[in-house]
C-alpha cells in the first residue's frame, strides 16, 4: 500500500485503498487523512464523504461529522438517512432547534411517514414552551391518524394534552385538551386490553421510556 501511495501520490483511487487499508486495520487518522484528500480533489465523491462522517463519528468528532453532513446535504438535500443521521447528532448536542429543523425537512419530503411526525412533535415536547407543546400535540395526533397503533405517538397526545390543559387559561380550550386527553387515555387502554397486558403497568413503563411523568 505504501509502494502504491508513492507510486500514486495524487490519484483518488490509489487514496481511496488507502483510506480503506487504514480503517481496516485501526488507523482512524490516517484515513480520515486520505478521504480529505479525495474530497479536497473532488467534492461531489459521495462515498468519500460518508465515510469520512462515519470515521468522524467513530472517533467521536461529532462537531466535524456534522460539519461534513451539512456540506453534503447542500448538494443532495433528498437523502432522508443524512436528515436523519443529522437529527440524531443534534439530538446528542442537545441542539433541538436544529434538530427539529432536520425532521422538518423529512416531513416535507414524506408527509405521511407517521414516524417523522413521532419525532418531531417529541423534538418539540423536550423543547417545551406554549407554543412548542402545540405542534407537540398536532403532531403527535397526526402520527396517530395514519397510525392509529402507534402507541408512542398516543402517550404523546395523551401528555402534551395533559400539559397544555393544566397551562390553559381560556376554559373552552382546556375542555378541549381534557377531552383529546380523555380519548388517548381510552384508545391506550383499549389496545393495550386487545394485547392482554395490564394498561397500568404498561403505562408506567411507556411513560418512562419516553422519559416523560405520568400525569
Amino acid at each position: 500500500m505504501i509502494t502504491i501511495g508513492r507510486a500514486f501520490p495524487k490519484s483518488l483511487r490509489a487514496h481511496r485503498l488507502l483510506a480503506m487499508r487504514c480503517e481496516a486495520v485501526g488507523d482512524k487518522e490516517n484515513a480520515i487523512f486520505h478521504l480529505e484528500y479525495i474530497l479536497n480533489e473532488d467534492k461531489t465523491n459521495v462515498a468519500a464523504r460518508k465515510r469520512l462522517i462515519a470515521m468522524h463519528k467513530s472517533v467521536g468528532n461529532t462537531t466535524k461529522a456534522i460539519s461534513e453532513l451539512n456540506e453534503y446535504l447542500k448538494s443532495f438535500m433528498s437523502d432522508q438517512e443524512a436528515w436523519q443521521e443529522l437529527c440524531d447528532l443534534y439530538l446528542l448536542h442537545h441542539e433541538f432547534s436544529r434538530a427539529a429543523f432536520c425532521m422538518e425537512e423529512l416531513l416535507l419530503s414524506s408527509p405521511h411517514n407517521h414516524l417523522y411526525h413521532e419525532r418531531f412533535a417529541e423534538i418539540k415536547y423536550t423543547q417545551g414552551g406554549a407554543d412548542n407543546m402545540e405542534l407537540a400535540k398536532a403532531h403527535f395526533c397526526q402520527a396517530a391518524k395514519l397510525n392509529p397503533n402507534n402507541l408512542r405517538a398516543l402517550f404523546g397526545v395523551l401528555q402534551s394534552a395533559n400539559n397544555l390543559a393544566q397551562s390553559a387559561k381560556v376554559p373552552s380550550k382546556k375542555k378541549e385538551y381534557v377531552k383529546l386527553s380523555a380519548w388517548a387515555s381510552k384508545h391506550i387502554q383499549d389496545l393495550y386490553q386487545v394485547a392482554g397486558e395490564n394498561p397500568v403497568s404498561a403505562i408506567e413503563s411507556m411513560f418512562g421510556q419516553m422519559q416523560l411523568t405520568s400525569p
